[in-house]
């Protein structure tokens, strides 16, 4: 387990909530929270596909935070229709049009 998952889990539990987020990345929560709707920016997509909704909230895997951290999560494909597709090894259904 590495340094910053340790320090992640020990002051914010399993889970940050996006003023939480904000708060690790140095962002007020409204930047974060507009980021992550945009997903423009890569770290937002693989958090966006990784957070979890209760409620009315959303809320990010404290692992999956340490690891964008790290720099461990943009090395990966972000996961999607087109890689689960892939992943599963599921063809796409051909139209009988022609």
């Amino acid at each position: 387990m590495s340094r910053t998952l340790e320090f992640l889990l020990e002051k914010y539990g399993p889970t940050l909530d996006s003023d939480e987020l904000g708060e690790v990345l140095n962002r007020r929560p409204a930047t974060v929270k507009a980021a992550l709707s945009i997903r423009v920016e890569e770290w937002a997509k693989v958090l966006h596909a990784r957070r979890v909704k209760v409620g009315r909230k959303f809320y990010y895997p404290t692992e999956a935070v340490a690891d964008l951290l790290a720099g461990n999560l943009l090395s990966q494909p972000v996961p999607g229709p087109a890689n689960l597709a892939a992943k599963n090894s599921i063809k796409p259904e051909e139209s009988d049009d022609a």
